[in-house]
């Protein structure tokens, strides 16, 4: 007997679509074809609405234990599964930092306990512990290794020769946050005295660029796999142009900078600019910054263009209150975890990409490059992910809508499509209209190879 008949799905993937049946058992997909002999525990109608693989999120900062009043496992897998996201990748730089095997083990037991989505896990990159490092690939437990060449929100930053030595002695995907720290401390004496400087001038499209010119040199000499996070910039796409099919590099770009530039304020800002905007301050300073129209623009052109191969949301929660600390005091990051997959399919509303292009960059190649072979389709053999969304009307995103601790989101006012109507994560219905149904789901942790 089948777990669950998911019947007349119109299956979304990223080449192609058909209409289908889909059978469930044990939490994986065991047939997708015309009506299935056989009876199922339950059965769930999607005539005429869309399915597609649960998003694969490659880049949050789920914070705990260090900031649980910013976010923690529990509320940020519930925020992810409302919006469709069901298996999220943590990055390295939380509190504590993710830099050994006891690091690594002590967020495993945190995330198994409390995540309501499949999810990995990075190791960040510092001096001298390329030992801890190689056992982490090597034992596949890792996802990845995360590597910040500029200062960033938190206490991770490798120098020219750390990372030359991160290519030389480890093994495995290497993930880079792409900023010359040169760069931004050569700059920084010019905003002296400055209490609240452009961000977008303090680290400027002349730091990613730099960055991404190093990282094609390290690659052409060592030809080790490379994720470049958050492209934000004409500059790096145009950089990365030739390097495209010749060398190992895969590109993300992020939400917050396909949707918002720092010198043109949002159709959907509230008037006192609490929707997210230039007139909101730190409310949208992350780093990379928020870039400007024209960035903003040919970055749109690059994903258009098959030159992005993922979007991650960067998910960085703070409070409302650390965000209206004075600029140089003020962290950075947005949160944006739940809102990843309404604002790709708002795109699609606005003629931008077809869901084809969405799956390809949300499901299918967060998949291929992280090697999560189970993941990313909606196939006989793949964990039953299930995304289910019909066609719904355009609404105001409001902080009520939101499920991360932090409460809020740059792009509140915003019309976009409404989080998905049903969302499964392995075979279990978690969330439904964005709210969570079964808060007894557990994720588990996914590697590469699996």
């Amino acid at each position: 007997m089948y777990d669950l008949i998911v019947e007349d799905a119109t299956i979304v993937g990223g080449r192609q679509r058909r209409v289908a049946d889909i059978c469930v058992e044990d939490g994986r997909i065991v047939y997708v074809g015309e009506r299935p002999a056989g009876p199922a525990r339950a059965r769930q109608s999607a005539l005429g609405k869309f399915v597609i693989p649960g998003v694969i999120d490659g880049h949050v900062h789920f914070r705990s234990p260090g900031h649980p009043h910013k976010e923690d496992w529990a509320s940020g897998s519930r925020a992810a599964a409302s919006g469709g996201v069901t298996t999220v990748l943590d990055m390295p730089n939380t509190s504590p930092p993710t830099l050994s095997r006891a690091d690594w083990n002590h967020k495993r037991s945190l995330a198994a306990a409390q995540s309501r989505v499949d999810f990995g896990l990075w190791v960040g990159a510092s001096a001298g512990r390329n030992d801890d490092i190689n056992e982490l690939m090597d034992s596949g437990d890792a996802c990845g290794i995360k590597a910040f060449m500029g200062a960033s929100t938190g206490p991770l930053l490798v120098d020219d020769d750390t990372l030359v030595a991160l290519f030389e002695q480890t093994r495995g995907l290497i993930g880079v946050h792409a900023e010359d720290d040169a760069v931004l401390v050569a700059l920084r004496g010019r905003f002296d005295g400055q209490s609240a400087p452009d961000h977008n001038a303090v680290r400027p499209p002349a730091a990613a660029a730099s960055a991404v010119q190093r990282l094609i040199e390290l690659v052409s000499a060592y030809r080790r796999p490379v994720h470049i996070c958050h492209v934000s910039t004409a500059a790096e796409s145009d950089l990365l142009e030739s390097s495209r099919g010749v060398l190992p590099i895969t590109t993300e770009a992020c939400p917050h900078h396909l949707f918002l530039a720092s010198d043109v304020t949002p159709e959907f800002a509230l008037p006192d600019g609490s929707g997210g905007t230039t007139a909101s301050g730190n409310r949208i300073k992350v780093n990379p910054p928020i870039r400007t129209e024209a960035d903003r623009r040919a970055l749109w052109a690059a994903v258009r263009r098959d030159r992005i191969d993922t979007i991650g949301s960067d998910h960085a929660p703070h409070t409302l209150s650390e965000k209206a600390a004075p600029y140089w005091q003020a962290p950075a990051g947005v949160p944006g975890v739940e809102t990843l997959l309404p604002l790709m399919l708002t795109a699609v509303r606005q003629g931008k990409l077809t869901i084809e292009r969405v799956v390809q960059l949300c499901c299918e190649e967060p998949a291929r490059i992280f090697g999560l072979k189970s993941k990313g389709s909606v196939s006989a053999g793949h964990d039953a992910d299930l995304v289910i969304f019909g066609e719904r009307e355009l609404a105001p995103l409001l902080a009520s809508d939101l499920l991360t601790r932090v409460g809020w989101s740059p792009f509140e006012g915003m019309r976009m499509v409404p989080k998905p109507d049903l969302v499964y994560v392995r075979g279990r219905l978690v969330a439904a209209a964005g709210k969570i149904v079964d808060d007894s789901v557990r994720g588990t942790l996914v590697r590469p190879g699996g």
